[in-house]
């Protein structure tokens, strides 16, 4: 246990600790080291307060600090899952609702939009001028049903 006694030494040597982690959390991927790394952080500023805290504390609270951190982590990404909607293989209907713009003008009903990046041909009850703001009512195969933003 020599090796390591250094570590109680001082906060600083948590705080280091606890920034390398999670710095390399961002270089590795995989949410593993943040959680050490925050934990880390924790113990660092709980051994800043109280400087003559044992090992055997500050080992503690790094275990309670990073399970406290998963559960405060699992929670955000929960909520955070929830307030998405979910457009994963939705196709062309996941764009309802979404603001368009005429690219090729409307006859007959009949014409095209610019989406994002992509061109796709539409239908309108009314004809519409190129560069007419729209919104997509409905997606019936590949052509899309629009109506005109007032």
């Amino acid at each position: 246990m020599l090796i390591l006694a250094f570590i109680f030494d001082s906060f600083w040597y948590w705080l280091v600790a606890g920034v390398v982690l999670i710095a390399t959390e961002v270089v590795v991927s995989g949410v593993y080291l943040l959680w050490l790394g925050l934990g880390a952080l924790t113990v660092g500023l709980f051994t800043a307060a109280w400087p003559d805290a044992p090992s055997w504390l500050q080992w503690l609270i790094l275990a309670i600090a990073m399970l406290g951190w998963v559960v405060v982590g699992v929670r955000w990404q929960r909520r955070s899952r929830a307030s998405q909607p979910d457009v994963l293989n939705t196709g062309l209907s996941g764009y309802v609702g979404a603001r368009a713009l005429v690219s090729d003008n409307f006859v007959n009903g009949r014409g095209r939009i610019r989406l994002n990046d992509s061109y796709y041909s539409a239908t309108a009850t009314q004809d519409l001028e190129q560069g007419v703001a729209v919104v997509v009512l409905a997606v019936d195969g590949a052509e899309m049903r629009v109506q005109a933003v007032e």
